[in-house]
């Protein structure tokens, strides 16, 4: 690992960046380097020259500034703070823009350094529930019994594994949303899942990275 670590903050809200720099600001082998401002798009130039070692971000930015970059091919090291968005939306992160670490809202600072130090190291920082509702997923599809899905329902599962809606998923697909919703209670009865994170984790399959777990209270 590098002997000083390379944050860049990029938060949907000013004020919480502003606050998130001071915290850092005395911590030793860490620096704040770069604060993306809420609204502002970050490019692959961008990458190129700033190159953090970990991005700390919330939902709203993940999709919004980064929305350009292709994490196939750029994989950037982000650290998603959970701000109430939900598993799904959790799980679709880690999957869609090959999140690398999760904070969970009960989290305190003492465990983000230690997030960002393992994330830095090139090391995955997932807490065991989100890995529990991506175990769930893989061993599901894993099984075999994916082959049941007819063609437009793989179609469906492929939109929704990359966090796409329903309305979205129907758009792309050019039907109605309660098309897609029948589709999807389909799926969920042959593929004996009850909710989207079961189904969204499958894409995680090809991830192939050792997991830090936060330490349990």
């Amino acid at each position: 690992m590098k002997t000083m670590i390379k944050i860049m903050l990029a938060f949907s809200n000013t004020l919480f960046s502003e606050a998130m720099s001071k915290l850092l600001e005395h911590e030793k082998k860490v620096e704040v380097t770069h604060i993306l401002e809420p609204g502002t798009e970050f490019t692959f130039s961008d990458w190129k020259k700033l190159a953090p070692d970990v991005i700390l971000t919330d939902i709203i930015c993940l999709y919004n500034s980064f929305a350009t970059i292709h994490t196939d091919k750029t994989k950037l090291p982000f650290i998603l703070l959970d701000t109430n968005c939900g598993k799904e939306n959790i799980v679709a992160a880690i999957v869609k823009k090959q999140v690398s670490g999760v904070l969970k809202g009960n989290s305190t600072s003492r465990l983000m350094l230690r997030a960002i130090r393992t994330v830095a190291a090139g090391d995955l920082w997932i807490d065991k529930e989100t890995v529990r509702n991506l175990v769930y997923g893989l061993n599901a599809i894993g099984n075999g019994i994916s082959t049941q899905l007819t063609g437009r329902e793989k179609n469906v599962v492929d939109l929704v594994a990359e966090g796409f809606r329903n309305k979205e998923i129907a758009q792309k697909l050019h039907i109605s949303e309660p098309t897609v919703k029948t589709h999807l209670y389909r799926v969920f009865r042959k593929l004996n899942m009850k909710n989207r994170s079961e189904l969204i984790t499958y894409a995680i399959k090809s991830r192939h990275s050792p997991i830090a777990y936060p330490p349990s209270k």
